[in-house]
């Protein structure tokens, strides 16, 4: 029997959109779509230099219950708390339709 994640963190689903800068233009923004009870794993980790300092990459895996309404998209991100995570690819983790899993990269 696969034992299913548990779901104990509570996460908003944002996407990103235009927002009036009030000088006639736009800035980029993020809307709240929907919270959702995940499970996130740390996948791997990467130091780098960019330019002349050091940054670090972390990737997550993220599973959540499926829903039909509000399905999460790679372009699409996730927040907990103060952390963010940009979703990159989006899959049905049993096959079933029951569970999604979300790789994402925390920024």
């Amino acid at each position: 029997m696969r034992k299913f994640p548990t779901l104990r963190r509570r996460a908003r689903l944002q996407v990103q959109t235009d927002l009036p800068d009030g000088a006639g233009g736009y800035t980029k923004g993020w809307t709240d779509l929907a919270d959702h009870w995940v499970a996130i794993t740390p996948t791997s980790g990467v130091e780098t230099f960019e330019g002349s300092q050091q940054a670090s990459r972390v990737t997550h895996r993220i599973r959540l219950r499926c829903t039909r309404a509000l399905r999460p998209r790679a372009d699409h991100r996730f927040t907990v708390g103060t952390r963010r995570f940009d979703i990159r690819a989006v899959f049905d983790t049993d096959g079933r339709g029951r569970f999604l899993t979300c790789l994402c990269e925390e920024i």
